[in-house]
């Protein structure tokens, strides 16, 4: 370990032994002690937890009628999810993928299988911020303003408590998210407290952010000079796309399965620049396609000019991917989303969009039910001191948070999931 990742480690040991969450069991040990290798390794493949009864969730999809859908996008005009039910009566847990993340994502589907094998009736959705979701459901079509995107996923979720109730016995709901998805579960949460239609029995927060813009400009800032230096972000994909391939074409190969991909992203040599700027991409990718969605259904000019519309099927898009690429999500807010928010609303200001995409929203909210559980680490890469302070004076022993495990590192683990289960079990 380096002298940096052992400090860390230290600090974040010492800072878990004092605060108010829960304490972490001793039989914890996840194996990455750097919250950036944690976070783009996640875990071992022996180490993940297995389910004892795999289920085949089934593809599902909502159509909004006569909602108008741009040719170019014509492909996504239904609004996909799925669902895992269970054969007789059960509670019913709604699954929210975290940012640009789909109902049939990795970590969806992990989550799917965990819930049912649990007891529960699953229903997983696409976060607001992926491209179908945009395109096929969001009332706005300007996703990363919560108060809108949670409005849109309520919406799509009374119209989904119909379908199940049809087909199955519901004894109760519930609701997780992991990351921006975690989130978005307690605003639903707080919404649900003041309608009523779901009246949620527990509520999971995995991995969340305090502020949604606080932690994607922390993202946005791993593709910049600050990490990268004299490399452009281009040249820095480059390099990483290249020790891929050259591991990939002297590896012995049987089959392309998880454990392969495990040792091919553990094994080239990347140190902490490689690990965030490999996060930073992801990232970026997913706040691309969520902006040139968005930009295309409104018609804003911002990515296409005004006179290239309407966009057809078969239009080249290479010229926008590279011109999206390069926008941060701190340009997306302050260039696109917070004047349509004016537009809307006049009185809207910076501050007030930025706060109203925050936990401090709702603070009040969150100290007085005891229904949300928040599961997390303590050294997660898109939290701050500042970050954490809230979430132990806030939710105390409601909050579990380990020492290790990065954003969403250990989500797979064993010891985590059986943590998280016992957090909502029926």
């Amino acid at each position: 370990m380096s002298p940096s990742a052992a400090v860390l480690f230290a600090a974040a040991l010492f800072a878990a032994a004092l605060c108010a969450a829960t304490p972490v069991a001793a039989d914890y040990r996840y194996p990455y002690t750097d919250p950036y290798q944690a976070t783009v390794y996640g875990t071992p493949p022996d180490q993940i937890y297995r389910p004892a009864n795999p289920v085949e969730p089934k593809l599902r999809a909502i159509r909004i009628e006569g909602r108008k859908v741009p040719d170019i996008f014509s492909y996504s005009a239904d609004m996909y999810y799925s669902t895992a039910l269970q054969k007789g009566e059960a509670p019913l847990i709604f699954l929210i993928a975290g940012t640009g993340a789909e109902h049939n994502a990795i970590k969806m589907g992990f989550l799917t299988q965990v819930f049912h094998d649990a007891g529960f009736h699953v229903v997983a959705l696409s976060s607001p911020t992926h491209m179908n979701f945009v395109i096929s459901a969001s009332r706005h079509g300007a996703p990363g303003y919560v108060p809108h995107d949670v409005d849109d996923l309520y919406r799509v979720m009374l119209w989904i408590k119909e379908v199940v109730e049809a087909e199955r016995p519901v004894s109760g709901y519930s609701v997780a998210g992991y990351s921006l998805g975690a989130l978005h579960a307690a605003f639903l949460a707080h919404r649900d407290s003041e309608t009523g239609d779901f009246g949620f029995r527990k509520v999971l927060m995995i991995n969340p952010p305090v502020s949604l813009y606080h932690s994607v400009k922390r993202l946005d800032s791993w593709l910049t000079a600050e990490n990268l230096g004299e490399v452009t972000v281009r040249e820095q994909i480059e390099s990483l796309i290249t020790r891929f391939s050259h591991y990939y074409r002297d590896a012995d190969i049987t089959d392309l399965d998880d454990n392969f991909l495990y040792e091919m992203v553990t094994r080239v040599n990347m140190d902490d620049v490689d690990l965030r700027s490999l996060i930073g991409v992801d990232f970026r990718l997913s706040a691309s396609s969520m902006i040139f969605a968005s930009d295309v259904c409104l018609q804003a000019g911002y990515v296409v000019p005004p006179d290239e519309y309407p966009l057809t099927k078969g239009k080249p898009l290479m010229d926008y991917a590279e011109a999206v690429f390069d926008i941060s999500f701190e340009n997306y807010m302050d260039e696109f989303l917070l004047p349509y928010l004016q537009y809307l609303d006049p009185s809207m200001d910076r501050y007030t969009m930025m706060r109203q995409s925050s936990l401090y929203d709702i603070r009040s909210y969150l100290m007085e039910t005891d229904k949300i559980m928040l599961i997390g680490n303590t050294d997660d890469v898109i939290l701050n001191d500042n970050d954490l302070a809230f979430i132990r004076s806030v939710f105390g022993d409601r909050a579990k948070l380990y020492p290790t495990g990065g954003h969403c590192g250990n989500m797979m683990y064993a010891p985590f999931v059986e943590a998280m289960l016992a957090m909502v079990k029926p």
